[in-house]
């Protein structure tokens, strides 16, 4: 990117104090005696900016090729965005003595990071996958976690595979988020929902409810459902939870067979679980 503009004295002087604050743009001023400063450090895709400061005209010429500037007369600037990193030598093609160098880094290589899947069941596994921008093997990345209520804690400690990826095996009991980080670069933040372990078991006509989690659950209730003959699902009985966040219960369906399951809705999942559903069983009633 380059641009050739014409400014006013208190026009550059608002550049050189905006270039500051911001830092994403350097200002190396043109004198009769050089480059001031005469070596500036950026990072690719910052923005330099020459400013004519003498009565004489000068024009920047990278000793490469790489850039050049138009002509400057007195009062000019010219401005120019690197976008490799390297080190370039520049002179002033009227004042060949007059040298200067621009050193560009790399931007800090950034990382992805999501989740084969968005919500686990209590107790359940999940993979988080990711990859750095700069697809370098062997490279340390740390992966920290938040659950619901706590501060964030390091867990976990890989190194990149041969294109940049990595993995991260995770078993979260309560919703979290997920942070991957590399150097000074930190991933996109990530949450793995969790949904309560609903179990739904039988004897004989006696149905068992059991809801399991890091909280206890006496006093919620589960929805029992049936399947419609459409394969909707129909809530026919509310079945609250004892001390052992358990339950027996029978149900007054008439006689036929039957598809069941139970349901725990968000309201009583508790802060921190979102809606949970059981296994399906199959119930025939004599």
């Amino acid at each position: 990117m380059k641009r050739l503009l014409i400014l006013p004295l208190a026009a550059m002087a608002a550049l050189t104090a905006a270039a500051a604050i911001g830092a994403a743009t350097t200002t190396v001023q043109v004198t009769k005696n050089g480059f001031t400063p005469g070596t500036i450090n950026v990072t690719a895709g910052d923005t330099v900016t020459w400013h004519n400061a003498d009565t004489k005209s000068h024009q920047v010429v990278a000793t490469n090729g790489s850039f050049a500037s138009p002509v400057l007369t007195a009062g000019q600037t010219w401005s120019y965005t690197p976008t490799k990193s390297g080190s370039f030598k520049y002179r002033d093609a009227y004042a060949t003595s007059h040298t200067g160098t621009l050193n560009v880094k790399a931007p800090p290589a950034s990382l992805t990071l999501g989740s084969s899947l968005s919500t686990v069941i209590y107790g359940s596994a999940t993979q988080l996958n990711g990859q750095i921008s700069n697809q370098a093997s062997n490279q340390p990345i740390t992966l920290s976690a938040q659950p619901y209520g706590k501060s964030v804690q390091s867990v976990q400690s890989t190194t990149t595979q041969s294109s940049g990826t990595y993995i991260f095996g995770v078993t979260p009991t309560i919703s979290t988020v997920y942070t991957a980080h590399y150097l000074t670069s930190n991933s996109p933040a990530v949450t793995v929902n969790v949904a309560p372990r609903v179990g739904l078991g039988r004897s004989g006509n006696t149905f068992i409810a059991k809801v399991t989690s890091d909280i206890g659950y006496a006093g919620k209730y589960v929805f029992v459902q049936k399947k419609n003959r459409v394969g909707g699902w129909y809530a026919f009985k509310r079945v609250y939870l004892g001390d052992t966040s358990r339950a027996t219960f029978k149900t007054t369906l008439p006689k036929g067979s039957y598809t069941l399951r139970l349901v725990l809705p968000s309201s009583q999942a508790g802060l921190g679980y979102v809606q949970s559903v059981s296994r399906m069983i199959t119930y025939t009633k004599r």
